[in-house]
Order: C-alpha cells, then structure tokens, then sequence
C-alpha cells in the first residue's frame, strides 16, 4: 500500500486544527457568529482521522510492544514541548505579575504524563481534554490487537454503538452510567473513531461496500444522537449546527476513500497537516490569553489583525516545535526505546 495515496488525511488534519485555532479565537466573542463557532467540532474530525490511521499503524507491527513504543515516540516529544512551553509562558506571567495562582509545579508534572484527568490535575491548556480520549482508543485497540480480536473489529465496533446510544438514551440518569460515560470519555466519541476504522476497510478492501456504508451511517447518526451526552460542541452550537458539520465531515472521508478529495492537496494543506498536532497543542493560552487581549485590549487593534498576529505567532510556534523536536527527538526516541526493548529480549 503506498501511504503517499493518505495525503488528503494530512490536508485534512491541517483544515480539523485552523477550524479548532479560530474556534478559540472567537470564542465568546461575537465573531464567533460568523461560522467559526463551527470550529469547536474540529476534534471530531480529528477521532475520524485517528480510527481510520489506527488500523494502518497496526498493520506494520508484530508486537503490541512496537505499538506502544510507535506511540509513545509521536506523542510525547511534542506534546512535551508544548507543556514546557505553555508552563513557561504562565511561569513568566506569574513572576511579572507577582500572582502564582494560573500556575503550579505539580500541575506541570501532571500535565507531562498525559494522564492528569485521572490525576484530577487541570489541563495547563484546555485543548489537552483530547488527549486522555486519545489514549484510551490506542489502548482499547492494543488490547484487541494483543489478544487477536481485530479480526473482530466490526463486529465489536457495532455492538459497542449500538450499546452505547441505547444506554444513554434509556439508562443515563443511572448513576453508573454517568460515571462510566465520565471516566471513561472515549465512549463518547467511540462512534467517531470506529467510522475512521471502517473507512480505512472501505478503502483497502473493497469488498461489501453496501455493508460498510450502512455502517458508516449508523455511525452518523449515532454520533449525532449523543450530542447532548458528549464533548464540549453543546456548549457553543446547536443539534443541526453539529449534526451538519458530522454529515461534512463524514462526506469529506467518502471523497478521500473514493478519490475524489486530491484537490484539497496542496503545499500550504500538507504543511498545515504537517504542524497541526503542535498547532492544536500550543496555540490556546499563548494566543487567547496573551497576544489578542494584549494586542486588542491593551493596545487598541482590531480584533481581526490581532488575531492574524496571533495566527502567525501561533504558527510559528508550531513550526518550530515540529522541526526542531517532533520531528527529530521522536525518531531518536523510538529508536532508544526499540534498543532497549532488544536489548531485553
């Protein structure tokens, strides 16, 4: 399989992160009426994109310790810089305004594992709620593929749905149910990330399209009928508001695994998909809570062109984080853990 046909993924990584970056622009603020409250649904296209690429990574290893080393080295370098950095720019807002109450050491160290909802640690950056819901879907999927049940996914994927939107929509005042729905936020969105895994199918086998369409829908509305249960869009849009921007998403991975979506390739969409992880990590605080309010705030500009600025800080941020640590610390990190992984052996 030639993975330079996946372009349109990277393209579409780009559109899900300049979506969520304007969505924080604006929130709260009237311009966020113009459409850019939209953006807040720019991490459901994101879980679309992860299910279908889950599949294609597992295809290339033989051990559920190559997964998680594969994982980890992606994740974390950037992820990394981006806390340090945000932790940084709180550090050095609270020794200037002499107030330590936006910033902690433990919150620091809380947020470097990844694991600080479990930790009850607040997210340095809001944008990091993604994150714990990341993980828990690679774990889920290493665990089936460890005990050799992919071979199962649609039959699992299926039933986890349809169990999913029954016992919301008729058991959600158990308290159980709440807290399960709670801790365990990947079941909010599973049916997001079980569609990217059914388009991957679509296009590598095609074979019984009518079955995995039918499918696909059933994952549309699904994921529509949790709207009221899950993430944070039912705070800023409305139910047709969200369930249109689920249909757009969903007919743009139809045109991707048809070959209808090239057009959308480009230099300036393949760099954006480039940066877009460390552009979603890094650009909520630093932006939002420092370069508009001070550009339009402080110094009178307009909103639009401290925005443009905030952009291009936030840009620039995210360039620099992914050529100069993604890029090379998370190679030489998976290579030290796969050294010392044979070493052991």
């Amino acid at each position: 399989m030639n993975k330079t046909r996946f372009k349109e993924l990277d393209a579409l990584r780009g559109l899900a992160a300049i979506m969520v970056v304007f969505f924080h622009f604006t929130m709260g603020k009237n311009q966020a009426d113009l459409g850019f409250k939209l953006g807040t649904t720019g991490v459901d296209l994101f879980f679309i994109i992860s299910g279908f690429v889950i599949l294609l990574s597992l295809k290339y290893v033989k051990k559920s310790s190559q997964f998680i080393i594969n994982r980890i080295s992606r994740l974390y370098p950037t992820y990394w810089a981006s806390v340090t950095l945000t932790f940084l720019v709180l550090l050095f807002h609270s020794f200037y305004f002499l107030d330590f109450s936006k910033v902690s050491i433990v919150e620091y160290f809380g947020n470097m594992t990844m694991f600080q909802f479990y930790l009850k640690i607040p997210n340095l950056d809001d944008s990091y709620w993604t994150m714990i819901v990341e993980l828990l879907f690679y774990g889920f999927m290493l665990i089936l593929f460890h005990f050799k049940l992919i071979k199962h996914i649609n039959k699992i994927g299926i039933f986890l749905t349809l169990f999913i939107v029954l016992m919301v929509h008729f058991q959600f005042e158990n308290i159980w149910v709440k807290r399960l729905f709670y801790y365990m936020p990947l079941i909010q969105f599973w049916p997001l990330f079980f569609t990217g895994i059914l388009f991957y199918q679509i296009i590598t086998k095609h074979t019984n399209l009518t079955k995995y369409y039918g499918m696909v829908i059933l994952c549309l509305f699904s994921q529509i009928s949790l709207f009221d249960y899950s993430g944070y869009s039912k705070k800023f849009i409305d139910f047709w508001e969200y369930a249109v921007m689920l249909i757009f998403y969903f007919s743009l991975m139809t045109l991707f695994v048809n070959g209808k979506l090239k057009f959308i390739i480009n230099k300036p969409s393949l760099f954006l998909g480039k940066i877009s992880f460390s552009l979603y990590l890094i650009h909520q605080v630093i932006s939002t809570e420092y370069v508009i309010p001070i550009l339009s705030g402080k110094l009178n500009f307009n909103f639009w062109f401290s925005s443009g600025i905030a952009l291009v800080c936030s840009l620039i941020l995210a360039t620099g984080i992914t050529f100069l640590i993604e890029v090379p610390y998370s190679k030489k990190m998976k290579n030290k853990l796969y050294k010392t992984m044979y070493k052991r052996l």
